[in-house]
Order: C-alpha cells, then sequence, then structure tokens
C-alpha cells in the first residue's frame, strides 16, 4: 500500500493538471459547437426573418421592416438534431471530467494521510509527515479548484447555450403541433 501511495505521490498531481488541460481544451469544443447549434435552431425557427429596409417616399427616408416566411425544412431539422445528440456526447464528457476532480482530489488526500501516518522509516521523521501532509492537502486544492473552475464553465454553457438550444428545439416541434391543428 505504501508503494501505490508513493507512487500517487509523484503522479497525481501533475495528472490532475494535465486533465485539467485537456478538461479546457474540451470546454473550448463545447462552446463552439453550442455556439454553431444555437445558430442553426435560429435559423430553422426563423428568429433571423425580419429584415430593415430603408424606403425613400416622397423625399424623406422611412424604415420598414420586411418580414420573411420561412418554411419549416423538417430535413434541416432532422440534420440539426443528429448533430446535437452528437454534439451533447462531447458536453456530457465535459461534465463527467468535472466529477473526476473532487474525487482525484480526495485520493489524492487520504494516500498523503496514510504516508503521513505510516511508521515506515522513510515517513518516521517530522519532514516525512510533513511531505505526506503537503501531498494531501496539495492534490486536495487542485481537485477542488479543477471542479470549481469548470463547474462555472458547466453553469455558463448551460446559461447562455444548452438552454436557448433546448427551447428553440421545443418552439420548432411546437410550431409543427400548431401547423397540424390548421
Amino acid at each position: 500500500m505504501i508503494l501505490i501511495c508513493k507512487l500517487l505521490d509523484i503522479i497525481l498531481n501533475p495528472f490532475i493538471l494535465v486533465v485539467a488541460v485537456g478538461e479546457l481544451a474540451l470546454l473550448i469544443k463545447v462552446i463552439w459547437q453550442q455556439g454553431n447549434l444555437l445558430k442553426r435552431i435560429n435559423k430553422l425557427n426563423g428568429r433571423e426573418a425580419a429584415r430593415a429596409k430603408k424606403v425613400e417616399v416622397s423625399g424623406k427616408k422611412h424604415t420598414s421592416t420586411e418580414t420573411l416566411t420561412f418554411v419549416r425544412d423538417w430535413d434541416e431539422y432532422d440534420r440539426f438534431y443528429k448533430q446535437y445528440q452528437d454534439d451533447n456526447r462531447w458536453y456530457t464528457a465535459y461534465t463527467l471530467v468535472i466529477q473526476l476532480f473532487p474525487l482525484l482530489g480526495i485520493l489524492g488526500t487520504v494516500a498523503g494521510l496514510y504516508l503521513a501516518m505510516q511508521g515506515n522509516q522513510d515517513w518516521q521523521s517530522a519532514q516525512g509527515m510533513f511531505e505526506g501532509v503537503r501531498f494531501a492537502l496539495s492534490s486536495t486544492i487542485y481537485g477542488i479548484m479543477a471542479a470549481i473552475a469548470f463547474k462555472i464553465g458547466d453553469v455558463a454553457l448551460q446559461a447562455f447555450f444548452i438552454s436557448y438550444i433546448e427551447d428553440g428545439i421545443q418552439l420548432f416541434q411546437g410550431n409543427y403541433n400548431q401547423d397540424k391543428e390548421r
């Protein structure tokens, strides 16, 4: 058991940092994907359907709004929805990794405290106890800091992209139900 804890002392904190860098790259990918999906569902729902048009009538400039009518394109919606499902796999991976950070921090805490409390000659001295506690606390800090930072990113994704995309999907499907009733 001591060998495993000593190995964790060497590799766990760098591993947490490497996973955090990978998680940051994943966050950037998910933001890009969700931004593209948001644009596509807005286009499908015709939110970009109105455009301003300046008209000059008898020497005076007037602005009128021209509204375009969109036909619901179910083939495009099907392609969008398949892409939405595929891209959400990346988002699911992102949220899963967030949950791993506190567990990695706790693993380091337990391993460090185990090393600090061992009666082994290497860890018997005050310096050995200090090193075990240092490892325990540093892994806890890295794990919790990464979890908090990426959870903030998750909340922002939910607020700025995912909830709007899901509302757009419901709007598109609701318009379909209204068309059926007519």
